[in-house]
């Protein structure tokens, strides 16, 4: 039975239960009424007025004369639920009445429209990681900027300005360079689930490093492209993948 064919069932079975209830109010509004079966609810014969579950019984196309099923069974019989009619209670299995997710695509546990957000501690985390990034956009490119220390600079190069975001996080003892940043302590390979570090200091290459948190990509100096870069401390657009190509170190902080 389809959903709107239950609905329709349904909405005829409560007007069935206000005239069960309140006898007077249903008669005068189901004297010009009639179901989508085209039998009235509650219209009198040469006997007088149907009852209850013959009403039902018409509008569920039983035959009433011949039916020995209680109003609740009756009920349950409309909803469809699978069960023995002369046990049923009132109560539908609404869940046969759905597509199950495989219909839908979907796996166990899966959601719909959503995207994944940091909670608890790495929330925070990302958050003083952005709060930091942001508070240091503007500031101007100064090569060993950055690495006297953990206080305020007048300006930053590329890996002194990550080494205070990543720190901001709890990441990092002590500023670091491109070269060492892929052995520090909490440092894993391959991109995070909120935050990645692309890393360039292998020997002959020009020593680079930028920094991606919740998809927004921040750098200080490097090659200017579409996307921004090649100043001081700023926010960027997402690089081309030309470009993130020649990171060969792609890092995240653990847990993020």
């Amino acid at each position: 039975m389809s959903i709107d064919a239950v609905t329709s069932r349904i909405s005829q079975i409560m007007a069935m239960q206000q005239q069960l209830t309140d006898p007077s109010s249903a008669l005068a509004s189901s004297s010009t009424s009639a179901d989508s079966g085209g039998a009235s609810l509650g219209a009198t014969t040469g006997t007088g007025s149907t009852s209850f579950t013959d009403a039902l019984s018409s509008a569920l196309g039983a035959d009433p004369t011949t039916s020995s099923l209680s109003p609740d069974s009756l009920m349950a019989s409309a909803i469809g639920d699978g069960t023995d009619s002369s046990t049923s209670s009132l109560t539908p299995n609404l869940a046969s009445l759905l597509p199950s997710t495989s219909s839908l695509g979907l796996s166990a546990g899966s959601t719909l429209g959503t995207t994944t957000a940091a909670t608890g501690s790495a929330a925070a985390q990302v958050q003083a990681m952005t709060n930091m990034a942001n508070s240091l956009v503007g500031k101007p490119y100064v090569y060993g900027g950055g690495h006297s220390g953990w206080g305020p600079q007048t300006g930053y190069d590329c890996s002194g300005f990550v080494s205070a975001v990543l720190h901001a996080g709890g990441y990092l003892s002590q500023p670091v360079d491109t070269t060492s940043l892929p052995s520090q302590a909490g440092m894993e390979s391959g991109p995070g689930q909120y935050v990645t570090v692309y890393d360039r200091a292998l020997p002959g290459q020009s020593g680079h490093v930028i920094i991606e948190i919740n998809g927004q990509f921040y750098e200080s100096g490097g090659s200017h492209g579409s996307w921004g870069g090649g100043g001081g401390v700023e926010k960027i657009g997402t690089p081309s993948a030309e470009y993130l190509s020649t990171f060969p170190n792609v890092l995240h902080p653990a847990g993020l």
